[in-house]
Order: C-alpha cells, then structure tokens, then sequence
C-alpha cells in the first residue's frame, strides 16, 4: 500500500512513518519546508514539502495514494495568535478530508486526542459542546474530530479515529507539553508539582495502533490508543528512581500555580511574545481526571502494551542522545 502521513517528522508522525515502512508498504511523508527532519534521516521515505493549510498543497500529496494518516496538528498549551490552532487543527483537517475525497483515496485516519473524552459524561464520547474545553488546542480538536466523524457519514470515504491518550518515548523532539515536564524534572528545574491524573501510552504502540486502525478499523468510529492510568507524581517516582535525581519537595496548591500563570502569560506571552514557562492552560487542564480504561479497544485492535518503566526510558535515553539533558553526567549510569 501506498500511505501519506501528514506531520510525517512529528513526534507521533515519525514514529508510524517507521512503523508502516516494518510493515512494508510505501510512504509519503507531508512535511512543512521549515520542519525539523532529524526523526526521518536513514528512512526510506518520500517527503512532500507543503501545509495543510494550502488546499492545493495537500491535493498534490494526496495524488495516487490507498489511505492518509492525518497527524499534522498544533499541539501546545500556547501559541502567539489562538487563530493558529483554529487554522491547523481544524481548517487543515478539512483540506485533508477535502482532498482525500477528490482524490479518490480509500481510508482517512484522523489523529484526535483522547483527552477530550475526559469532558464527556460518560468518559467514552465527545462532551455535548466545546464550553467546558479548557483550551484552545483541546476545542479545536473537538471541532476537528467532530467534523472528521460528520465527513465520513456525509460522504463516500471511510474516515476513522485514532484518539492517543499521553504518548512517550522517542522523537519528542518539540517537546511535547508532556516531554517538557519531563525535561524540567531532568534539567533539575521542577522544584514542585502540580498532580494530574491521565493515561500515559508508548508512542510506538501508538503508531502501530494507527496502522491496525486503518487496517482493521470500522469506518465512523473512534479507538483509543492508550494503556497505563498514572499521575504525574508517580511518572516523577520512576524517573527518580532510575536516573537517581531527587524528586521535587514541594506539592503547588492549584490556586496558586493558576495565579502564577496569569502573571506568567502575561509577562512572557503577551508582553514577550514568548513561550510562556507556565501556560494557563496548562494550569487548568490539571483540574481534569484524564484517567481512561482502553482495554475494550486493546483488545479489539490487538494493541500492544508496553510497560510505562520501557517506555519511560526510552524517553530519557533519547532525550540524552539529542543533547536535551543539560547535566548528562548528573544522571545515573546504570539507569537502562
């Protein structure tokens, strides 16, 4: 088969571009002209330069291909104009189904996230609206996925769900919101903790989920792909125990972390236009339990497990190997 993976040198991207290649069939990597591409180099792979945003950018790429894997998104806690999670999660996935149509291609998988399921009442659905949302990446990827299902009953195209809960390991070269708390424990910057309760998952069994979705999935329907529920307090214990760093002292009261973060994004991202250290956001989405069971859907796609200790690992490993760890020598030498 031939397959276009949209963000194809991004953190979930990179790694099904490896995985659909273990498996044999071809692949057309979609990738913006400014994209970092360490996570393709040695990989056989077609790259495509273009933006999802670029409606005829997309249906070049689209051209001869059997399915899409859509996991171009932005995913942060902050961006210096809201408009860009708007204009990349939503409009982009529109171009992408869009072109899909058109060019006459089998399968779309969609990329969501399944943190949004934490909003719903029952856990296991979209919530009713977007109101309760808290932040824009989250209530973009609503719309986006709220389309993707509409798409595919409106239309002669399978569209299916691929909803990651909290992945880890390799290729988290941005970071990720969740790499950068982890980075900030390595980097000895994480002097207390505000708790959060989610469902963290390897993002190889990430990628080899998305293929078994397309294979083997039912048109119209969401599958997460996750496996272990934790906390970011147990998350810190093992890597504390493993790199033998000292855990942070201090639990941050919620209401006093939310206040420095007003002041923090009003500093630094407003007045800076910078990244702000502590997004609001960020801040807020700890208030929500994203603990999930996966296992209805482990089993019907067959997903691999991996023990969260592995793929914590691996996680730090690649962090060391791509100078992200400022003090290498400060962790400890038997942590593998």
């Amino acid at each position: 088969m031939q397959y276009l993976v949209t963000g194809a040198n991004g953190f979930v991207g990179s790694n099904l571009v490896k995985t659909i290649l273990d498996n044999g069939h071809d692949v057309r990597g979609l990738i913006r002209e400014s994209s970092n591409t360490v996570n393709l180099e040695g990989l056989e792979v077609e790259t495509v330069l273009g933006d999802i945003r670029n409606q005829e950018e997309i249906m070049e790429a689209c051209t001869g291909v059997d399915g899409i894997f859509h996991t171009a998104a932005l995913y942060s806690f902050w961006a210096p104009d809201y408009r860009e999670f708007y204009e990349t999660n939503v409009e982009g996935t529109e171009n992408v189904l869009q072109a899909a149509k058109t060019s006459n291609v089998d399968r779309v998988v969609f990329t969501s996230t399944a943190s949004l399921l934490a909003h719903s009442d029952d856990g296991r659905s979209l919530p009713d609206d977007a109101d309760q949302l808290p932040s824009d990446y989250k209530i973009s990827k609503y719309f986006a996925e709220r389309r993707a299902l509409e798409f595919d009953s409106e239309n002669d195209l399978e569209v299916l769900v691929a909803s990651p809960t909290v992945p880890i390991g390799p290729g988290d070269y941005g970071p990720t919101p969740t790499g950068r708390l982890i980075l900030e424990f390595l980097n000895g910057r994480m002097k207390g903790i505000v708790d959060m309760d989610f469902n963290l998952v390897d993002v190889e069994d990430v990628a080899e989920g998305h293929l078994l979705v397309m294979e083997d999935g039912k048109p119209g329907e969401r599958y997460v792909l996750g496996n272990r529920n934790t906390s970011l307090s147990e998350v810190i214990d093992l890597l504390s125990q493993f790199t033998g760093l000292p855990k942070p002292r201090f639990r941050i009261p919620y209401h006093l972390a939310l206040g420095a973060a007003w002041v923090d994004e009003f500093f630094e991202g407003f007045l800076l236009n910078s990244r702000p250290t502590i997004p609001i956001s960020a801040i807020e989405s700890t208030r929500v339990d994203e603990r999930i069971d996966p296992t209805p859907w482990i089993e019907k796609l067959g997903l691999p497990k991996t023990p969260m200790a592995t793929s914590l690992k691996r996680a730090v490993d690649w962090y060391v190997k791509n100078g992200y760890v400022e003090n290498e020598g400060a962790l400890r030498d038997d942590r593998n």
